[in-house]
């Protein structure tokens, strides 16, 4: 009698849709680029591009810059102490710069290149992150949906039977115990949804705030996620090469040795060269002649190169210690989308298993066989197990696109091209 209508409320569809594209749960490619690129922190990455060109231009063009130098003086001499004081007037103008010894100017220009490389690295680093949490923040919208989509099939199942169950109970077909325990159900079903609906209603604020003009699709059947494949050697390299963290650390530390080196070398000062005019006793003299200063290096020289290796051998440790934080990374991603993906077959398997308990209980409630508590009972276990079966689902999907992301097999775009990069 009541069988169909006690069933229902479970939700526990077995069959699922053909599996989906790479993108299936994920807003549409083209969206999420337009999104992402107009996140400030993506943004300021490109004014950090641009300042590491700016510095790259500043270290090949060099500290030094042509100097002009004017002289005025009056001169005044006695060629006899009987005769009157003879006044003149003199006067200089010289050109003269500094020029880098061999090899700076080189090292110079590697530096720079460097300094490109490390904004464009950490530019590159701003837009995983905003794509990471935007990955975080959807599945999070995304759980709370399937949370609150199955409180309210539940909520609108246990309506009908609360009263179906008044009326059983006007007719004298059920006994009060039975009317109370279905409308204490349909109560702690009614506060399920009202949490549920905040925990929606946050989730989707948070997600647009954080990502305005992303849409938020219908909900539809989750389709199975894709089983893990591949070895962990090539996934770890994968890592190991595109890992922006790991990458800024290298680049990093590949600067400081470089600026290591420069400092040692500027320890010998660079010469300047000039030329000079001068017009002196009222022109009675003329002078043309050529500079050269040889700066004097001393004890401040020499503690600013040793200042530059403690640096270098700081930013060595810091890439040492960030590859080795990524590879536990790697193994800790590895494991955690495997386990996810396991985590789903089980909970699925246990989800079939109290769906097939629940019908029996609703079965055995039907002949009069059983209490209401008890298929009550039943049935909250079956709707738990339901609900953990899709929020494994849906972890299953985010590792799975963790690890697309992490090796830049998904949303690779240039933070400065309104091309998408090639895919590696």
């Amino acid at each position: 009698m009541m069988r169909g209508a006690l069933l229902l409320p479970l939700l526990l569809v077995a069959a699922h849709a053909l599996a989906a594209e790479h993108e299936a749960l994920l807003p549409p490619t083209a969206v999420v680029r337009r999104v992402l690129l107009d996140l400030p922190l993506v943004r300021a990455g490109q004014d950090e591009i641009a300042q590491g060109e700016a510095q790259q231009r500043q270290l090949e063009a060099g500290p030094h810059e042509w100097a002009l130098r004017l002289e005025g003086q009056r001169r005044q001499s006695r060629e006899a102490a009987s005769e009157p004081d003879k006044r003149s007037h003199d006067w200089a103008v010289g050109l003269e710069r500094a020029w880098r010894l061999p090899g700076k100017a080189a090292l110079d220009r590697q530096i720079g290149a460097e300094q490109r490389a490390l904004a464009e690295a950490a530019a590159a680093e701003r837009l995983h992150n905003g794509a990471g949490l935007l990955l975080e923040s959807w599945f999070a919208w995304l759980r709370a949906r399937e949370r609150l989509a199955l409180v309210e099939a539940s909520l609108t199942s246990l309506e009908q039977e609360t009263q179906a169950m008044i009326r059983r109970h006007a007719l004298g077909d059920a006994a009060e115990l039975e009317r109370l325990q279905m409308e204490a159900a349909l109560a702690q079903m009614q506060a399920e949804h009202q949490a549920r609906r905040a925990d929606l209603q946050t989730a989707q604020a948070r997600l647009e705030q954080r990502f305005p003009g992303l849409p938020l699709p219908e909900r539809q059947t989750l389709p199975p996620p894709p089983a893990p494949s591949g070895s962990f050697a090539a996934w770890e390299e994968a890592l190991l090469t595109h890992a922006p963290a790991l990458q800024l650390a290298r680049l990093e530390s590949r600067r400081s040795r470089l600026e290591a080196e420069r400092a040692d070398r500027e320890r010998f000062a660079d010469p300047s060269l000039g030329v000079r005019l001068a017009r002196e006793k009222d022109g009675d003299d003329r002078l043309f002649g050529l500079t050269l200063t040889l700066p004097l290096g001393g004890a401040a020289r020499q503690a600013e190169a040793d200042q530059r290796r403690a640096a270098a051998n700081l930013a060595s440790a810091r890439e040492a210690q960030a590859l080795r934080e990524t590879r536990a990374a790697a193994h800790a991603a590895w494991q955690a989308a495997h386990g996810a993906w396991q985590a789903w077959q089980a909970s699925q398997n246990a989800a079939a298993r109290l769906r097939r308990a629940a019908e029996l209980q609703a079965r055995a409630y039907a002949l009069g066989e059983g209490s209401l508590a008890e298929l009550l009972a039943a049935r909250r276990l079956a709707f738990a197990a339901e609900l953990d079966s899709r929020l494994a689902q849906l972890d299953a999907w985010e590792t799975h696109y963790r690890l697309q992301l992490d090796r830049r097999a998904l949303w690779n775009f240039s933070p400065t091209s309104a091309e998408q990069s090639p895919t590696p």
